[in-house]
């Protein structure tokens, strides 16, 4: 499994997140496909999609769960603590006279940074879309959340079973909350299981190396559940069928096609996600740029963003809990 294209469909799916919330963000529609999601919300199940076979596999191969939790702690939170200040304390300063002094800019900058709404009206008055900073962080709770979900069920039933339960708890509930009463509430929900249909269905695939490794069942897949979302978009069963494929398709793209330019070298994607939102808010709403110059001044500051905090910020704490664990293992294993 080694040989993939996923961080190449991440970087993919980040910009292709960017662009489609620049619809959103200059008060248009997002392109997406009828019946089923946006852009940026087909984006966002590759990502799950990736994250749930990746993440059950780290799990699988992890020296204990120490181990295995320290890493997931590593990628996410100081990425995201960065993000968190520059949009309050460098973002605030700039753009909202007075807040960055004020308790709530700390309380602002606590919040993001433990997965809260990014809603720093100081910032956002007036903004086309006023009511988050950036609105792309509600992710990071659900997945850190999968996280700790594959952590423990996995050490209590480390079996494929395990993974397929969830699936079909997850399958269950969204077709129950798009089917049912629409409200905000239940609306919300059913997102969050599409991400979960995506995180689990990855998890489950983990457990069948063989499969993942045959080029022929996986072009076969892939043509299948083209067929089939095709055939099930704007039904009552979108939600979890075309969720499904778009899941298999997408590990089924990153397994067949082998890329050998991103992989292994650097992880600009989680960058790219974290920055775009709050720059693209900023650029649409302080120039007077039109839709196509911002999107392509956005997608470069957010680029160079993205560079600074793979190279000074996520690489390094990557590194730092490499070290951390490998020193761990090795004092355990000294004899005393």
């Amino acid at each position: 499994m080694r040989n993939n294209s996923f961080d190449l469909i991440r970087h993919v799916a980040a910009i292709l997140v960017l662009v489609s919330h620049h619809f959103a963000l200059s008060g248009l529609q997002e392109p997406g496909i009828t019946g089923y999601n946006s852009l940026g919300g087909i984006a966002v199940i590759a990502f799950f999609s990736i994250s749930g076979l990746l993440i059950t596999h780290s799990f699988l191969n992890a020296k204990g769960i120490t181990d295995y939790l320290s890493k997931r702690v590593a990628r996410i939170f100081p990425a995201l603590i960065v993000c968190a200040f520059l949009m309050t304390f460098v973002a605030g300063a700039v753009f909202a006279d007075g807040y960055v002094t004020s308790p709530a800019a700390l309380i602002d900058f606590l919040r993001i940074s433990l997965f809260g709404r990014a809603n720093i009206e100081p910032v956002t008055d007036g903004f086309i879309f006023s009511e988050s900073f950036n609105g792309s962080l509600w992710t990071l709770k659900i997945e850190f959340a999968f996280y700790l979900l594959v952590a423990v069920v996995l050490s209590l039933h480390q079996r494929a079973t395990a993974a397929a339960a969830l699936l079909a708890l997850f399958c269950v509930a969204t077709f129950v909350l798009g089917n049912g009463p629409a409200t905000v509430l239940t609306q919300k929900l059913a997102v969050y299981g599409c991400a979960g249909i995506a995180f689990f269905a990855g998890s489950l695939l983990a457990f069948y190396k063989p499969l993942l490794g045959d080029k022929r069942r996986l072009a076969i897949m892939l043509a299948v559940c083209i067929g089939i979302a095709s055939l099930a978009i704007g039904t009552p069963m979108a939600g979890v069928i075309v969720t499904l494929c778009v899941c298999l398709a997408t590990l089924g793209v990153g397994l067949l096609y082998v890329d050998r330019t991103i992989r292994g070298r650097f992880d600009l994607s989680y960058g790219i996600y974290l920055y775009a939102f709050p720059v693209q808010q900023l650029v649409i709403n302080k120039t007077s740029l039109t839709f196509v110059p911002s999107m392509m001044l956005s997608a470069l500051i957010v680029i160079v963003l993205a560079i600074a905090s793979w190279h000074w910020v996520e690489r390094p704490a990557l590194q730092w809990a490499h070290r951390r664990n490998k020193a761990r293992l090795n004092e355990a294993a000294t004899p005393s």
